[in-house]
């Protein structure tokens, strides 16, 4: 099984004074539960991580920019959605992932077009508060998908 997890950019950033990976820019909730996955060595093999970023549209972590202060809005969402929706499409084709999993909020969600028909699972990490998602995404980025939908639980427990 191999997932794809779409994060977004966070507000809270360092400010290196010079180009970095992207992992290393962003200093915000979500990115430090991912930060510290990886230093734990807990994050799973099957994930691919990338980011759904306001500036730059869809970036891997390992891509080096450089710190920006520019906010996702709707005008901005639907101005590079076909953009976002087309290396969507691409990335799943290319690396074959079985799921595509986001934790966006809502102005991001504005950025992704229709993937209605993509050979793979869409699921978002849903709840109320930063909270509950950031504990939803710890599990998952650790392994554990039991809450996600019933398929990827299902899909998961065929793999094994």
């Amino acid at each position: 099984m191999s997932i794809l997890l779409v994060q977004s950019c966070s507000k809270s950033k360092n400010q290196p004074g010079e180009p970095v990976k992207a992992l290393e820019l962003y200093s915000g909730y979500f990115f430090k539960i991912i930060k510290k996955s990886i230093r734990d060595g807990k994050l799973q093999d099957e994930i691919d991580i990338c980011v759904l970023s306001a500036e730059h549209g869809l970036i891997d972590t390992t891509d080096e920019i450089s710190y920006y202060d520019r906010r996702m809005n709707a005008d901005r969402a639907a101005e590079i959605r076909d953009d976002i929706t087309m290396e969507l499409r691409s990335r799943v084709d290319e690396n074959d992932y079985d799921h595509v999993i986001f934790n966006l909020g809502s102005a991001y969600r504005g950025a992704i077009g229709d993937l209605s028909d993509l050979p793979a699972s869409v699921q978002f990490i849903e709840g109320d508060g930063i909270g509950y998602k950031g504990h939803t995404l710890k599990q998952i980025i650790r392994g554990d998908y039991s809450s996600l939908e019933m398929e990827v639980r299902n899909a998961t427990a065929q793999a094994d």
